[in-house]
């Protein structure tokens, strides 16, 4: 009797709990990420470290700050520049589709794209975007890098000597890649260079 009582009680109360669906992981295609690797998103979600807050930042506007950031500097011949503004607009545009699975890329109950400083790329809202940096930017807008069929994930460092020095296949060294550009290479032969062999750039 005590057995069937518990029983009931139990139906009883499962009946009455509000049914709860399952969670899901953020999708690509969500407010947060972005699921297009064939055009870029218009806004990418950046965390501010030390603010502790998440900014929305018109995509175009990021890479022109992170370039002013001291990235890829205004005076830098043209053809650096436009090289420069593609790997850095790729590197946040797959952080945009992939990289905010990862543990860790939520604020609160907010989640993020990419961060400014060491684990994203290096972002002011306060810098100052010369003419120049805009024009490159404006230039390649839409241009993707990708490798063996794949769209990739690229960098930049900011060292390497002369042209066609610092070779890895996946980073851009800012250096030489400068010393390219003072020799006339156009920035396409410049992205083949340091991003080759198989590798394809789209462009809109």
């Amino acid at each position: 009797m005590a057995r069937a009582l518990v029983l009931s009680l139990a139906l009883m109360t499962m009946a009455t709990l509000p049914v709860v669906a399952d969670a899901s992981p953020v999708s690509a295609a969500s407010s947060c990420g972005w699921s297009s690797t064939q055009r870029p998103p218009s806004h990418i979600l950046v965390f501010r470290a030390k603010l502790h807050r998440v900014d929305r930042v018109p995509f175009r506007l990021y890479v022109a700050r992170v370039m002013a950031s001291g990235a890829w500097p205004a005076g830098k011949p043209m053809a650096s520049l436009k090289a420069g503004a593609v790997v850095i607009a790729q590197y946040a545009w797959w952080e945009a589709v992939h990289g905010h699975h990862r543990t860790g890329a939520r604020s609160g109950h907010r989640c993020f794209n990419i961060r400014d400083g060491g684990w994203g790329q290096y972002y002011r809202s306060d810098v100052s975007v010369h003419s120049r940096i805009r024009e490159a930017v404006q230039a390649v807008w839409g241009a993707s890098v990708h490798k063996h069929g794949r769209f990739i994930r690229t960098g930049w460092r900011g060292w390497g000597g002369g042209c066609g020095s610092a070779y890895d296949g996946w980073h851009l060294p800012e250096n030489a890649v400068t010393a390219c550009a003072l020799r006339g290479w156009g920035w396409r032969s410049i992205l083949h260079r340091y991003l080759g062999p198989r590798m394809s750039l789209v462009v809109p």
